[in-house]
């Protein structure tokens, strides 16, 4: 039986909680005076609303998920209210299925169909650009940073001045085939807009899994790197492990996945991102 040992807890702030689960993937619990928030599901592979739901002690909260992957939204059925970006609805029906999720974990864990939640695949509420979560002493804001999936939001911490951008904008950000993942430029055009209205609100970024990093400096810094795409003078280094579809890594890294220029953000794309 999987029980709520799969689950670790680590305490960031005074309200933010990062919670490492299977498959290596991060969710979040914010803890305000009044509410709370928790961001993301995992994979839907163990008992993880009971696991927040003990750390919150009654507190009312609200489930929001950054985008739609099977690693971030494969749990939500576990819960009633769950908000997601409508323009992530296909990514998460497609991705959540149990045997996709069952696919990826079983190369890692032994686990069997039944070990993982049924999919949720109708009733999340409608999440938009510039919502407001007021938690008590902490006010969560959502950002754009559609691209990695067309719906994908960042998480703005007012009061802490952080921002929680998922898998959306880091040191190596992924952009899929076949619809999942937006255009390079209209990657680029969502950043530019979201680094004009919150470049000054915001001190540090935090991110969904623990291979990625990077502080404010990888929003400009990815901006510089789409229009390098754009004008076709990325290195555009050749892939051919992204879902067995040929894709391009923009800029070269060593074998610590890190850019000898010194500068963090990467991204890989598919002829359907260009």
């Amino acid at each position: 039986m999987i029980d709520k040992s799969v689950f670790r807890a680590e305490r960031l702030t005074d309200v933010i909680t990062r919670i490492l689960m299977p498959g290596n993937v991060y969710a979040y619990v914010v803890a305000g005076s009044k509410r709370a928030a928790v961001i993301d599901t995992g994979f839907g592979l163990g008992p993880f609303r009971e696991f927040v739901e003990d750390l919150l002690n009654g507190k009312e909260y609200d489930l929001i998920l950054t985008h739609g992957h099977l690693d971030h939204a494969g749990g939500a059925s576990q819960f009633e209210r769950v908000w997601m970006h409508p323009a992530d609805l296909k990514v998460a029906e497609m991705h959540t299925q149990k045997k996709t999720r069952f696919d990826f974990l079983n190369r890692d864990y032994d686990i069997s169909m039944d070990d993982l939640d049924e999919p949720m695949n109708a009733g999340y509420l409608p999440l938009e650009y510039g919502q407001t979560f007021d938690l008590g002493n902490e006010v969560l804001e959502i950002v754009n940073l559609g691209g990695h999936t067309p719906g994908s939001v960042g998480i703005l911490f007012r009061n802490e001045r952080i921002i929680l951008a998922g898998d959306a904008c880091c040191s190596f950000t992924l952009m899929m085939a076949d619809g999942m993942s937006t255009t390079v430029r209209e990657y680029h055009d969502n950043l530019v807009d979201t680094w004009k209205r919150y470049h000054d609100c915001f001190d540090t970024m935090i991110y969904s899994h623990p291979h990625n990093y990077g502080g404010p400096e990888v929003m400009p810094q990815m901006i510089e790197l789409c229009k390098e795409i754009m004008a076709d003078k990325d290195d555009r280094i050749r892939s051919e492990g992204l879902f067995g579809r040929v894709s391009y890594i923009a800029k070269g890294v060593n074998e610590h996945r890190v850019r000898p220029d010194g500068k963090i953000a990467n991204l890989q794309y598919t002829e359907d991102n260009l």
